[in-house]
C-alpha cells in the first residue's frame, strides 16, 4: 500500500499509527476517526 501512496499518491483509510506515519511520509493523506468524528490528516509534504 505505501508504494502504491508513493507512486500514485491518495488517500488512506486506517487508525494504524505506524502506517499513517508511513503514508504521510511518502505523499498520501489519512482518513481516520476519532472521538467519533472523521478526521482527514494531509501529508507532510
Amino acid at each position: 500500500m505505501v508504494l502504491h501512496v508513493k507512486k500514485h499518491g491518495g488517500i488512506v483509510a486506517t487508525v494504524d499509527i505506524e502506517l499513517k506515519k508511513k503514508i504521510k511520509e511518502n505523499g498520501g493523506t489519512i482518513l481516520s476517526l476519532s472521538s467519533d468524528r472523521i478526521v482527514l490528516e494531509p501529508s507532510k509534504t
